[in-house]
Parts: structure tokens; sequence; C-alpha cells
């Protein structure tokens, strides 16, 4: 063997019996440079994304930045409810693990998801819920689904998507159009009623 080989088969036994010893200062202190963190991220990247179906990978990739982000990590948000629905007390605090000390625990309350983190929650005392409303941005999602949770999902979906291929604020006015024209229909659809009767 020519000595470059030779020099090479040592420095790989020297690492590998650093390594094998529990000495991890050089991975340590490589992991320190932005260029080797940036590649890291990269890598995690191709093996989460790379090779899927094309038509499964856009809705894929758009979950994943959900799930990462939209779970704590974003903490200013734009205070943007999701009603999700009216509960007694003690189901709210069975379901979501929160406390709300000197209420009657078969009272009724609405229970507010916050779209862009999903671990920030509220509950309003059911005659509070119109003033709340008034003061918030709050939405709704698609009555023709059934589940509020698989509502409130799917309203999340849409909201990050617009807002990472249109823009932020584009995606909140989107988001009340919405709104305001699922609110239309309603009123369409009552003074249809009320015709009818």
């Amino acid at each position: 063997m020519n000595k470059e080989i030779l020099n090479q088969i040592k420095q790989e036994y020297q690492e590998m019996a650093k390594i094998s010893k529990g000495d991890f200062s050089e991975i340590t202190e490589l992991e320190k440079n932005p260029i080797v963190q940036r590649y890291k991220h990269l890598m995690r990247i191709k093996e989460t994304c790379y090779g899927r179906d094309s038509d499964y990978e856009e809705s894929y990739i758009f979950n994943e930045i959900i799930n990462k982000f939209g779970n704590g990590i974003i903490k200013e948000t734009n205070k943007i409810w999701f009603y999700f629905l009216n509960m007694p007390l003690s189901k709210y605090e069975e379901i979501f693990n929160k406390s709300l000390g000197g209420m009657n625990r078969d009272s009724i309350v609405s229970v507010y998801l916050n779209l862009e983190n999903a671990k920030e929650v509220i509950a309003i005392p059911l005659e509070k819920k119109t003033d709340f409303e008034s003061k918030n941005i709050v939405v709704r999602g698609k009555q023709s689904i059934d589940d509020p949770s698989d509502r409130y999902y799917n309203k999340r979906y849409n909201f990050f998507k617009l807002c990472i291929t249109e823009g932020q604020d584009l995606a909140i006015k989107r988001m009340l159009e919405k709104e305001s024209s699922t609110e239309k229909d309603k009123e369409v659809s009552k003074s249809k009623i009320c015709k009818i009767k």
C-alpha cells in the first residue's frame, strides 16, 4: 500500500479508537460551526423529504412545517382564535389538562385554540363568549367537517400554507374573508328558512 493509504488507515484507527472511548471533543467542536449545523439540518430534511411521491410531497412538507413550528415554538402570534366548541368545564379540564379554579365544574365554557400555536388553548365562560369574540379574531372552519379537531387542523393547514406561499398579511386577510363569507352564507340560509316558513 502507498503512504497516503497507510496514513488514512492510521487516522481512521485513531478516530475510531478515540470515539469508542467516549471522546467526542472534536465532534462537539465541529457542531458549533454554523456550516456544519446547516449541513446537518439539510441532511435531516433530505432524509425526511427526498424521494416521496410528488402528489403527496407538498402536503407532507406543509404538515412537517406545521408540526415543527405550530406546536409551541411560535410564541408571538397574531391571536387568531379557532372556535373549537362549547363543553362542560370538567370535560375541558380532562381533555386539555388545564384547570380553571373558582368555576363550577358543570358550567359550560367556549373553548378556543390559537391557530398558530396549538399549545395555546383558552376557555371562556359561555356568558362572556360574545364579548370575547367581539374583541378578538375568531375563525371557525368548514362546517362540513364534523370533528372539531379536524376542522381546526384543516383551517390551520390552510393558514400556514397561505403564510408560506403568499405572506402572513394576505393569509390573515384571506382567513377573515372566508369567515365573513361563511357568516353571509349562514345569514342567507337563515333568511331562506324564514321565507319558507
